[in-house]
C-alpha cells in the first residue's frame, strides 16, 4: 500500500518461542486433568507448572507471562481441585463448607469472558467449536456440579442472591467488592468464610492512586476472610509487569512469587510504523487564487496548495479495509469512544463502495454501550461473526479471542504496557501476527515511530502506594464499618493506623470505643462512598426521546464533550442528534463544586505534623494534630443525575467541542521565597476547573468545517492540592529567555517535571495534572501548576514542594541528558498532553530549570 508514498516508516520483527512443556501435579484431581484435555490442553506449559506447585505449597503467586500464554489454567486448576476432593470428602464440614474462590477483573467483559471459558471447562455450556458443531461430552459430573456465577453491576438481584447463597466460584470487580460485598460481609460470610483464592486479573492495569485503592481493598478483603476463619492464597496475573515480585508485595502486602519465565509458544510478530498518506488540502486554497488560475493563460498558472498529511483515523479505516478484503480478522484501537465509532463507520463505507458482502462485520466496542449490546459484541467476536473491530481500550485485556490475524494501533495509546497489550491481542496460540502503530499528528507520535526503540523499552513501572495518608484514610473508615479498628490491624494497614484513626476520630469519621475505632453511624453517608475507586462520578443515560429507550450511557466526566445540545453522537453506526442535556431533579445547571476561595493574603491553617518520617522521599505524619486539614473531602450530597435526549438521525454532519482548564488558587497552606525574590513557591488548595466552551460543526467525508457554535454549559470543579511557582519580571533577562518562547519554556518546563515527580514521591505520572500559562489571573506572573488529580489530593503535589530541590535537579538531569533536539518523549513531551504537546521549547526548559534549581525549597 506505501509503495509510492512514504507511508511505512520501518519494521520490528519480534522473534516467537517454542513450547515447553511440564508434566501435571500429582495432587491435581484427575477429572480436572481430563476436563483440561477436552479442551486441548494435554499438558501444561513450565509456567503454569510453576504457578501451580507454588500456590500448592502456599505461596502467593505473581505470574507474569504473555498474552495468550494460559494463565487461566493456573487460577482454576487448583480450586476446581479442591472441589472435587470436597465432594469425595465423607466428613460433614467438608460437605457444608466448600472451598470457594474470588476472581477480580478490571472490566465485566473480562469477567464474562472469563466465566464463558469456565463454564465451557466445567461442561456446563454448549460451547461450539469454530466449526459450529458441540463440542464432545464426558464431563465429570462432580465438575458440572461447581456452582459459578458473575456478579456485577449488570447482574440481576436474583442471580447475585443465587451466587451469595451458593456459588463456589464468584468472578466479579473491585467495584461490587467495595459497594456490596464487604460491607455486607455478614450475608457473604458463607462465601468469605471458606475463601480459599483470590485471584487478581491484569494487575498492571492498577497504578496509581487507582492501584493504590485496590491494594488497601485486598488488605480489608483479607482482614475479614481472617476474621471469619479463612486464609487464602493470592494469585495476580498480567502479561505486561516491570518487577513482579514488587508488584505483588504492594498490591497484597505479603511476599509473593514472582513466575515469568514463558514456556508457551509464541509466533513471529511484526509490528509495523506507520504514518498518514501526503494528500492535497484543497479547503485551504484561497477563493481569489483559485479564481486567478482559472481566468490565466493556459500554462501560465500556478496553484499552490497546501500538503498535509491524512490522519491517523482515516489511514486505520483504508489499512482496516485491506486486511479485511484479504480475509484477516482484526482489532482497531482508537483513543477516544468517538474516534472508534469513526473508524469503523469508515471501514464500512469502504466496503461498501466496493461491494463487499462483508461490509456487515464491522462494529465498534467501547464503554457506554448497554450490558446486552456488549455480550452480543463479545459472542459477536469470539464466534467470528465479527471481522473487523474498532474498540476503545476495552479490549486490551485478556478476552479470549482466538483467531485474529492484525491489530491497527491508531495513535500512541500512552504507555508501552496498554500497546504490548494491545499488539498481543494478535496472533494468539502461538500462530503469527501483524500489529500497525499508526502515528497521529501528535509530536510524540511523530518522534516513537522513528524511534522503535523508545517503543520496544521496558514496561513502565507500576507504582503503587497503600501508605499514602490521603488514599488510606477513606480505607481505614470503611475497614472500621466492617470491623472495629483494632492495634492488630497494622498488619493491614501499616504502623501509621493509629494516627490515621485519631484524625478521623477528630474529624467525626469514627469513634473511640474501647473495643477499636468504630464507623460513625451517625454520619449521613456511606463509609464507602468516601473511597472512588476509579476517579469516576456515575453515569448519564442516552435516552431516544421518541420511544423511550435508553440507548446507551457516557460517563459524567465525559458527557458535556460528547452529549452536548446540539451533539451529534456515534453509537453502533447509528447517528443521533442531541436534543438536551439536564438534570433529572434540578430545573438548572448544577453549580460548580469546589475549595471555599480564600483571599490570598489569608490562608487556612497548614497541615499540623507531628514527627516526620522520611521513606523513600516521602514525609510521612506519624502523629497529627486534631486542628489538621482533614484528609478525606467528602464527596457532593445528592449528585444530580442527568439524561441526554436525542433523536436518530440521517446526516453526514459532526461535532467537535472545546475544553477550556482553568486553576484557581482557593487558599496557601505553605510557601518559599527565593532569597533574592525571582521565584516563588506555594504549596495549598486549588480549583481545577473544566468547562465545555463551543463546539465546531463539520461536514464529512474530509470534516470540513462549517461553522462555530457557543455553548452554556456548566463549569465541572475538581477540588484538589496544588504546588506552584511564579517567576517574577526578572528572570526571563536573568534566565535568558525570549518573551515569545515563553509559553513554550513553561509549557516544557511543566510536562518535564510532571513526569520526574515520582522520583521524589511514590506516585505515577497518571495521576497528576498541570497547567502552565504566561500570566495568571491569581498571581498576575508567570505561573507553572502541578495538581493531584484526585478530589482533596493525594499528598503528592506536597511531596513535591517538600522537596522541590531534589524534584528540580533531577527534572533538569534528566531533560539535559536526552540527547534529542528539541523535544521528545525522554524529556519534554507528554503523552497525555491536552494541547498536543504545542508549543514547546526543550531550550527554554533547560535555562528555566537551571534557574531554578538554586531557587527552591527542600535540602
Amino acid at each position: 500500500m506505501s509503495a509510492n508514498d512514504d507511508r511505512l516508516l520501518g519494521s520490528v520483527t519480534l522473534p516467537g518461542r517454542c513450547a515447553q512443556f511440564a508434566s501435571w501435579p500429582s495432587w491435581v484431581c484427575p477429572a480436572v486433568v481430563e476436563a483440561w484435555r477436552r479442551r486441548g490442553v494435554a499438558r501444561p506449559w513450565t509456567h503454569q507448572r510453576r504457578a501451580l506447585d507454588a500456590l500448592r505449597g502456599g505461596s502467593d503467586v505473581v505470574l507474569a507471562t504473555g498474552t495468550g500464554s494460559g494463565k487461566s489454567l493456573a487460577a482454576w486448576t487448583p480450586i476446581l481441585s479442591d472441589l472435587v476432593e470436597a465432594e469425595e470428602s465423607s466428613r460433614i464440614s467438608a460437605i457444608h463448607r466448600r472451598p470457594t474462590a474470588l476472581y477480580l477483573a478490571p472490566t465485566k467483559a473480562l469477567a464474562a469472558d472469563q466465566l464463558a471459558s469456565l463454564t465451557a471447562l466445567l461442561g456446563q455450556a454448549a460451547r461450539a467449536t469454530e466449526r459450529g458443531a458441540p463440542e464432545p461430552d464426558g464431563v465429570d459430573e462432580r465438575l458440572r456440579r461447581v456452582r459459578a456465577q458473575c456478579v456485577d453491576g449488570d447482574t440481576p438481584r436474583e442471580a447475585k442472591e443465587w451466587a451469595r447463597a451458593g456459588a463456589d466460584l464468584v468472578l466479579s470487580n473491585p467495584d461490587f467488592l467495595h459497594h456490596v460485598m464487604l460491607p455486607a460481609h455478614q450475608r457473604w460470610s458463607r462465601f468469605l468464610a471458606s475463601l480459599r483464592l483470590i485471584v487478581i486479573d491484569e494487575a498492571h492495569h492498577w497504578r496509581g492512586v487507582t492501584g493504590s485503592h485496590v491494594a488497601l481493598l485486598v488488605r480489608r478483603l483479607l482482614r475479614v476472610a481472617h476474621h471469619l476463619g479463612a486464609d487464602p492464597r493470592i494469585l495476580m496475573l498480567s502479561a505486561t509487569v516491570r518487577d513482579a515480585r514488587a508488584v505483588g508485595r504492594a498490591l497484597t502486602g505479603r511476599d509473593a512469587t514472582a513466575v515469568t519465565q514463558d514456556g508457551s509458544p509464541a509466533g513471529e510478530h511484526e509490528l509495523v510504523l506507520w504514518q498518514g498518506r501526503v494528500v492535497a488540502d484543497a479547503s485551504e486554497v484561497d477563493i481569489s487564487s483559485f479564481l486567478d488560475a482559472i481566468d490565466a493563460p493556459p500554462g501560465t498558472a500556478t496553484l499552490s496548495v497546501p500538503l498535509v498529511r491524512r490522519s491517523a483515523g482515516a489511514e486505520a479505516a483504508a489499512l482496516g479495509c485491506a486486511f479485511v478484503e484479504e480475509g484477516a480478522r482484526l482489532l482497531a484501537f482508537v483513543r477516544s469512544r468517538a474516534g472508534a465509532e469513526a473508524v469503523a463507520a469508515q471501514i464500512r463505507d469502504r466496503l461498501s463502495s466496493h461491494a463487499s458482502p462483508l461490509a456487515g462485520r464491522v462494529g465498534a466496542y467501547r464503554g457506554g454501550y448497554l450490558p446486552e449490546e456488549r455480550r452480543a459484541l463479545e459472542d459477536a467476536i469470539r464466534s467470528g461473526a465479527v471481522r473487523a473491530l474498532a474498540t476503545t481500550s476495552a479490549l486490551e485485556m485478556g478476552l479470549d479471542i482466538s483467531g485474529l490475524d492484525a491489530t491497527l494501533t491508531v495513535g500512541w495509546p500512552g504507555t508501552r504496557a496498554s500497546l504490548r497489550q494491545q499488539i498481543g491481542r494478535a496472533g494468539r496460540a502461538g500462530a503469527p501476527g501483524t500489529s500497525v502503530l499508526i502515528a497521529s499528528d501528535n509530536p510524540l507520535d511523530a518522534y516513537l515511530v522513528r524511534h522503535p526503540e523508545e517503543i520496544l523499552g521496558q514496561v513502565e513501572a507500576c507504582v503503587i502506594d497503600p501508605a499514602n495518608p490521603w488514599v488510606l484514610a477513606p480505607h481505614v473508615a470503611a475497614a472500621a464499618a466492617e470491623l472495629p479498628i483494632t492495634a492488630s490491624d497494622k498488619a493491614y494497614f501499616g504502623e501509621h493506623l493509629e494516627a490515621i484513626a485519631e484524625r478521623l476520630r477528630a474529624d467525626g469519621y469514627l469513634r473511640r470505643r474501647p473495643a477499636g475505632y468504630f464507623w460513625d453511624a451517625t454520619r449521613p453517608e456511606r463509609p464507602t462512598d468516601l473511597t472512588d475507586l476509579r476517579g469516576s462520578s456515575g453515569d448519564v443515560q442516552i435516552v431516544e426521546a421518541r420511544a423511550g429507550a435508553v440507548v446507551g450511557t457516557i460517563d459524567e466526566a465525559s458527557a458535556d464533550a460528547h452529549v452536548f445540545p446540539g451533539a451529534i453522537y456515534i453509537h453502533q453506526g447509528r447517528t443521533f442528534h442531541v436534543l438536551s442535556l439536564s438534570s433529572l431533579t434540578e430545573p438548572c445547571a448544577p453549580a460548580a463544586r469546589g475549595w471555599p476561595r480564600l483571599p490570598l493574603g489569608a490562608s487556612p491553617d497548614p497541615l499540623e505534623r507531628g514527627v516526620v518520617e522520611r521513606e523513600h522521599g516521602v514525609e510521612r505524619a506519624e502523629a497529627v494534630s486534631e486542628g489538621a486539614a482533614p484528609l478525606i473531602v467528602a464527596p457532593p450530597r445528592g449528585r444530580d443525575a442527568r439524561v441526554a435526549l436525542v433523536e436518530e438521525v440521517r446526516t453526514p454532519l459532526r461535532t467537535r467541542a472545546s475544553t477550556h482548564t482553568s486553576v484557581e488558587v482557593c487558599g496557601v497552606e505553605e510557601s518559599y521565597a527565593s532569597g533574592d525574590g525571582a521565584v516563588t513557591w506555594h504549596h495549598g488548595p486549588t480549583n481545577v476547573s473544566t468547562r465545555v466552551t463551543d463546539y465546531d460543526l463539520l461536514r464529512l467525508p474530509g470534516l470540513e468545517f462549517i461553522r462555530n457554535v457557543e455553548l452554556s454549559l456548566p463549569t465541572h470543579t475538581l477540588a484538589t492540592k496544588s504546588t506552584w511557582f511564579t517567576l517574577a519580571p526578572v528572570v526571563l533577562k536573568a534566565a535568558g529567555i525570549e518573551a515569545r518562547d515563553l509559553a513554550g519554556t513553561l509549557h516544557a518546563t511543566e510536562h518535564a517535571m510532571i513526569g520526574m515527580l515520582p522520583v521524589v514521591t511514590t506516585c505515577d505520572r497518571w495521576d497528576l495534572g498541570g497547567l502552565s500559562t504566561e500570566r495568571h489571573d491569581d498571581t498576575g506572573l508567570p505561573t507553572v501548576f502541578v495538581h493531584d488529580a484526585f478530589r482533596g489530593g493525594a499528598g503528592h503535589a506536597l511531596a513535591g514542594y517538600r522537596s522541590a530541590r531534589e524534584w528540580v535537579t533531577a527534572t533538569l538531569e534528566a531533560v539535559s541528558c536526552c540527547d534529542c533536539e528539541s523535544g521528545c518523549p525522554r524529556c519534554v513531551q507528554s503523552p497525555k498532553c491536552g494541547n498536543g504537546n504545542e508549543p514547546l521549547s526543550k531550550a527554554g526548559a533547560l535555562r528555566l530549570l537551571a534557574y531554578l534549581r538554586d531557587r527552591a525549597p527542600g535540602a
